[in-house]
């Protein structure tokens, strides 16, 4: 039995609208309609899940709800400006939401700061009530922070709350837009699947929020911080802690007093257990050490405690995990002599030869340096080049972890035509996307191919299909030191291509002559004129590129010199080769 399309049961109640006494309330829902909703959950595309679920649930709630959609992502690729407010706030509302939502066309990027803003501005925030609702399954990609936003609407509106629900992000990734609603005493809801999604919002929503003066306090479990002696900078530092250790809860280094959630220098989360590891900031002074709790309606900081960083002649400040393949920034300390050089090594390891990575200190300071291509525990070296041989300055634990890569495209489309993919990925340097016959594992002989790092926007991307319906997958290949891997593959299904031509039967020998044609019009693709049967892909008579058209349906051809008979082709540039795909006859005379 199917959850999802009950997850937004209780929608009205979430947004405080379902009874007569809120029918003065007004929401907008902000519908994360960029091309990252093509991926799945459950082998279901996100966007479809969105809509159906929409329909299910505004066609049960009342008249009188002033309910609108405001979209962003919907009509360019790579523009944050892409935000519409498609169906305003108002009674009756419904039917126009789902059918806005039908409408979309899930293509750009997630501008969902700005998206928000504008929602509330709708709203009239700053004078009336005003809820949001942000549906999203990504994180922020326009250079906007959330975490400030949620600040300034709290601190302006009225009576302000936003709700965050995530569609498939990641634990880090809900950590960079859980403040959105928390900072306005919204909820962020998180879901890996549908099955998830749907018992998240039923079990979260259903009931009535009251409003924010009237919100039962929450009861603090105790917990407790102590740090283990004091860190030098870019040290690891280990900690002891107690509390409930619920999924979710960490423990963070922030500036000294603060108290906001959200803007720790590091963390390390619980279940790593006691003591923890966690690294100390590059800079000396005085922090604060918390213990952070996942509690049932936002993060609460249980236990804080003040530490000393103290400063090193020799130090390394650098993440304490990084994604394999990822290329990262190192700010070292040290004498900075020519030949010195920062690598990574494994645990352990006392050699000075045979790393698996290296930047030498004279490129700069901070260095970059490329993580392994394997998760694995790691050390973090500075290496003096001195007169009398190389020695060992200081030394800090790495951990290298799995990426996380994502493919999103349109499942199923037809060949030879532009295929438009948004990913998620390392980025680094080498990593492509790349188009293979389903089944396919090697890591090279790819039928098409893109660089991550020649995308225009850090999210996009597009390949040309083959020419041959069928299975095939698109695939996430990192380029990691130690050899390629692939992080990610998704189904694509390509259907035959179809294409017509409409041409005179016949023509004067050595006349210029119009035609017209329908078909995939991608870039390369032809029509042209060969000798009647010829079969060949090169060596025609006449051509004409279908994207020189000013119509994209009309051209010319000139017809030989030589009496006879002829064909007209329509001729498909696809990955793995050309392919004709229309033919008719043409006498010429």
């Amino acid at each position: 039995m199917r959850k999802f399309p009950m997850a937004f049961a209780g929608l009205a109640a979430f947004l405080g609208l379902a009874s007569p006494a809120n029918a003065a309330d007004r929401a907008i829902i902000v519908l994360d309609a960029s091309g990252s909703m093509w991926g799945q959950i459950d082998g279901r595309p996100k966007l479809q899940i969105a809509r159906e679920t929409l329909r299910s649930v505004l066609g049960d709630l009342p008249a009188d709800l002033e309910l609108g959609l405001m979209a962003y992502g919907h009509r360019q690729k790579g523009v944050c400006s892409d935000i519409e407010l498609l169906v305003p706030p108002a009674a009756g509302s419904a039917s126009a939401i789902a059918e806005a939502a039908d409408d979309l066309r899930f293509l750009g990027k997630t501008p969902l700061s700005e998206a928000v803003k504008q929602a509330a501005e709708a709203l009239r925030y700053t004078e009336d009530r005003a809820t949001v609702v942000l549906i999203t399954d990504g994180i922020e990609t326009c250079n906007a922070d959330p975490c400030a936003l949620g600040v300034e609407l709290e601190n302006t509106g009225v009576d302000f709350t936003a709700h965050v629900v995530g569609f498939g992000l990641s634990r880090e990734e809900g950590r960079q837009v859980a403040c959105l609603a928390e900072e306005t005493g919204g909820r962020y809801i998180q879901a890996g699947n549908e099955a998830e999604l749907g018992d998240a919002l039923t079990d979260t929503v259903a009931a009535k929020p009251a409003p924010k003066e009237e919100a039962a306090e929450v009861v603090l479990p105790p917990a407790t911080v102590a740090p283990k002696g004091t860190p030098s900078i870019g040290a690891p530092l280990d900690v002891e802690w107690s509390g409930p250790g619920a999924e979710g809860d960490y423990i963070d280094i922030v500036p000294l007093g603060s108290e906001k959630i959200g803007n720790e220098l590091a963390y390390a989360y619980v279940e790593a257990g006691s003591p923890l590891r966690i690294r100390a900031p590059g800079k000396v002074g005085q922090y604060t050490l918390r213990y952070v709790w996942e509690g049932p309606d936002r993060r609460h900081v249980l236990a804080a405690v003040t530490i000393d960083v103290a400063d090193s002649d020799t130090a390394l400040v650098a993440p304490a995990t990084v994604p394999i393949g990822k290329a990262f920034e190192v700010t070292w300390k040290g004498p900075g002599q020519a030949g010195d050089y920062i690598d990574i090594v494994p645990a352990g390891y006392a050699e000075f030869s045979g790393e698996l990575s290296y930047a030498y200190v004279e490129s700069g300071n901070p260095v970059s340096i490329r993580a392994p291509g394997n998760a694995g525990n790691y050390a973090l070296r500075y290496v003096l080049e001195a007169p009398d041989g190389r020695k060992l300055l200081a030394e800090v634990p790495l951990t290298v972890v799995e990426a996380r890569a994502s493919l999103a495209f349109q499942p199923t489309v037809m060949a030879g035509t532009v295929l438009d993919i948004n990913w998620t990925g390392p980025a680094a340097a080498g990593d492509y996307i790349d188009l293979v016959p389903a089944g396919y594992t090697d890591v090279s002989g790819e039928l098409a191919y893109f660089y991550v790092e020649n995308s225009s926007d850090g999210e996009s991307a597009s390949v040309k299909t083959a020419g041959d319906a069928g299975s095939y997958l698109v695939r996430y290949v990192l380029e990691g030191p130690d050899g390629r891997r692939v992080l990610a593959a998704e189904p694509l299904v390509l259907t035959p291509a179809q294409a017509s031509i409409a041409a005179p039967e016949a023509v004067e020998a050595g006349t210029s002559f119009a035609f017209e044609w329908t078909g995939p019009n991608s870039g390369g693709d032809y029509v042209d004129l060969v000798p009647r049967g010829y079969t060949e892909v090169s060596g025609e008579l006449a051509y004409f590129y279908t994207d020189m058209s000013q119509d994209g349906k009309t051209g010319t051809l000139t017809a030989p010199e030589a009496a006879g008979e002829y064909d007209i082709r329509y001729v498909l540039e696809a990955a793995g080769g050309r392919k004709v795909v229309a033919r008719v006859p043409i006498s010429v005379q």
